[in-house]
């Protein structure tokens, strides 16, 4: 039987429907909607871009860390992580022992295609799809390490709402 009284965490890579799902996911069942990328921003009164050109990503990355050891303690939410946020152990061990954790699972295929006109994404400089390649290679252990459920993410957002709806009716 599954804990219900946890925060329903949400990793993934970028582009993979984090924020879409999240949103719609806290609508159905009541709870509290976190995007940690949007906290960060607010926090900083910078985009995400912004940051990681004038601070670097090891700046963003504990801004980041302690954004999400922030929002897993409200048990009645929904977060929408950073794709990299499974990179830091202390996030990952986090997200395990407080939520209950889907990792929306994408094919570098669809972050290409779903990020093809979006140049806001400053892991993605350079040639865009061996990046994409590299970094869902160097975190896919990562992301199956820390997820309870794992969710084909190509799905629409309505079956793969639906599929996550279902594992917790199945689990409470």
């Amino acid at each position: 039987m599954l804990d219900l009284y946890k925060p329903i965490i949400l990793i993934g890579f970028m582009a993979s429907g984090k924020t879409t799902i999240g949103k719609r996911l806290a609508e159905i069942l009541g709870r509290n909607f976190v995007d940690t990328d949007v906290l960060i921003e607010e926090k900083e009164g910078l985009s995400i871009s912004e940051i990681f050109k004038r601070y670097g990503e090891g700046y963003f990355r504990d801004i980041e860390e302690k954004t999400i050891l922030t929002a897993i303690e409200d048990k009645n939410t929904v977060i929408a992580t950073g794709g990299g946020c499974v990179t830091r152990e202390r996030v990952r061990k986090a997200l395990k022992d407080k939520g209950l954790v889907f990792w929306l699972k994408v094919s570098p295929e669809a972050v290409l295609s779903r990020t093809a006109d979006d140049n806001t994404r400053p892991l993605l400089e350079g040639d865009r799809e061996a990046r994409v390649r590299f970094l869902l290679f160097q975190r896919e252990s990562l992301y199956r390490e820390t997820a309870d459920y794992t969710i084909d993410a190509t799905k629409s957002p309505e079956d793969i709402i639906n599929e996550i709806l279902g594992i917790l009716e199945r689990e409470a």
